[in-house]
């Protein structure tokens, strides 16, 4: 996909209802690929988060014998990060105040990261 395929993607995800940002990481070493965010969002440390999330979750997997993840979802007292899994090693992550709509935000994630390849 071209880039600006990728920001079409960011784009529809952040149109969700409470999202503050959007971005495309790569998860093997928590780097911000693209992104689309408020300005006074810390993108590079979302990215780190996110990676270190994805990096965790694969663990324990791992560990249990189980499917690595295809997405992580991370609720703190004033919002989410939401991540999901697109071709390797991209992950398209999303931030949402607390009053997002966390279900519509799933499905628009799932799809657009489909779409990334």
């Amino acid at each position: 996909m071209s880039i600006a395929g990728w920001q079409d993607a960011l784009r529809e995800v952040t149109g969700v209802a409470g999202v503050r940002g959007a971005l495309i990481i790569s998860a093997e070493d928590g780097l911000v690929i693209a992104e689309t965010a408020m300005d006074d969002l810390a993108t590079a440390d979302v990215a780190a988060l996110s990676a270190a999330l994805v990096s965790r979750a694969r663990r324990c997997t791992a560990a249990l014998h189980a499917t690595p993840p295809e997405s992580v979802h991370l609720v703190g007292e004033r919002g989410a990060v939401l991540a999901v899994a697109g071709p390797a090693p991209l992950w398209l992550v999303a931030v949402a105040r607390d009053d997002a709509e966390l279900g519509r935000l799933r499905l628009v994630l799932r799809d657009a990261a489909g779409a990334l390849h």
